[in-house]
């Protein structure tokens, strides 16, 4: 069986999270879509052209700079087998324990349908045929050839609707949301695999997992995985995912919802935030409500609001290119930040609640709530300057050589494709 991951056209409504990275390798839970879907067998992402040449480039020589796995080679041609399966997945699933128990559901029932949500598909089983001009073996090829109608077609497809609810993200703040609700289903999956040993109430350790004795879990469950360390006189309130290879420096406080990708390095206090792989926090600093992308660094002394003054909800405001401003309102009481791949702080940065940090952005001193892609506010005074690629490649380069891993000729294409991009539109839910 195969499963092809797809992003349709509403996932560039996602914005900075999804710029540098498909919308299936966001970290929701303790996992991705692509990851948990891989488990259960091959898995082809159908993605933007910038990604889907990253991908090719990469060609599965090494980890993408998101921390996912690639593919060795470029996607097949489809199968042309009799009645094979292939199960395809919006980008914007959620991988939460119960859209996966309905994506499961689908296989195991095997016959052609449709599961439609409020923003778009959600997810389809078609049966290939022993012709290529099939029905289904053409929306098939029409999705691994890039064909960008070929959303529009599978809805428009005669399968039956499937009743079942699946939850897909639509707008980039409702990843805090769909993180909040996945993260203890998602837990229990994985202390269900049988990967883990408890060594003490609520601690679950994967292989090599190191913790100090000094560490103090007030409650759980806190999930960590092989060859991470914890250090001495850490708190951690569950429910927690700590990635491989993470570190958790000493005296940190790690708070409930937290999820900490592989080879992060981590200090200081964070609640209910996921940290994508390969970022650091090392230093105190608080950083709370928020999503991070991979190779980010928050310097020391960062702090990142989640609260309003008011105890109100946080509303999130934008300026169109043409000057005209849009408002969203999130209906969230707690929500920090969501800070874009590449992206720094300087020591002792102020981060605004709502905030918006684009891709490879370097802010410094009170943060403005909307920061545009490749800005440098190092440089050039109040309004900053710009980050050229190059740049941005040298400090990529730079911060990958302190992780043993190579900046390739693939990552510097990818941060020429970001940096040559138009700046996205602003959403208003008014």
């Amino acid at each position: 069986m195969l499963t092809l991951i797809f992003e349709d056209p509403a996932v560039d409504r996602l914005g900075l999270l999804v710029a540098a990275r498909p919308a299936c390798d966001l970290t929701l839970g303790t996992t991705t879509l692509f990851a948990a879907l891989a488990q259960s067998g091959a898995v082809r992402r159908v993605v933007r052209p910038h990604l889907t040449r990253y991908l090719e480039a990469l060609a599965g020589t090494r980890l993408a700079v998101w921390g996912g796995r690639t593919d060795r080679d470029p996607l097949p041609a489809a199968a042309s087998t009799h009645s094979a399966i292939v199960l395809l997945v919006n980008a914007r699933v959620v991988p939460s324990r119960e859209n996966l128990a309905v994506l499961r559901s689908l296989i195991e029932v095997g016959r052609r349908g449709i599961v439609l949500s409020e923003s778009g598909v959600a997810a389809a089983v078609v049966q290939l045929g022993t012709s290529a001009a099939g029905t289904d073996q053409g929306i098939v090829n029409r999705f691994l050839s890039g064909d960008p109608n070929a959303c529009e077609i599978l809805a428009q497809m005669p399968l039956d609707q499937i009743e079942a609810a699946i939850e897909l993200i639509a707008l980039p703040h409702e990843v805090l949301a769909a993180h909040e609700r996945a993260i203890d289903g998602s837990l229990a999956i994985q202390i269900d695999s049988g990967r883990f040993r408890q060594v003490q109430p609520g601690l679950f350790l994967g292989d090599g997992a190191r913790v100090s004795q000094q560490v103090v879990v007030r409650q759980g469950p806190v999930v960590v995985e092989s060859d991470a360390e914890i250090g001495p006189f850490v708190c951690l309130d569950g429910p927690i995912w700590i990635g491989h290879n993470a570190r958790i420096n000493p005296h940190a406080w790690i708070r409930s919802g937290t999820a900490i990708g592989h080879n992060c390095r981590i200090g200081g206090e964070v609640e209910a935030t996921v940290i994508e792989p390969y970022s650091n926090k090392p230093h105190d600093g608080f950083l709370g409500h928020s999503h991070v992308g991979s190779w980010v660094n928050i310097a020391a002394g960062t702090i990142t609001s989640n609260l309003k003054a008011t105890y109100g909800p946080v509303r999130l405001h934008s300026v169109l290119a043409d000057g005209s401003r849009t408002t969203v309102h999130t209906k969230r009481q707690f929500f920090g930040a969501l800070i874009g791949d590449f992206a720094k702080t300087a020591i002792n940065t102020s981060i605004p609640c709502g905030a918006r940090i684009g891709v490879a952005a370097t802010i410094a001193g009170t943060a403005g709530e909307e920061v545009a892609a490749f800005t440098n506010q190092l440089v050039g005074g109040p309004t900053g300057s710009r980050t050229t690629a190059e740049q941005a490649a040298i400090m990529l380069d730079r911060m990958m050589a302190r992780r043993g891993l190579e900046c390739l000729e693939a990552d510097r294409e990818l941060l020429a494709a970001l940096a040559g991009m138009d700046r996205p539109a602003a959403i208003s839910l008014a």
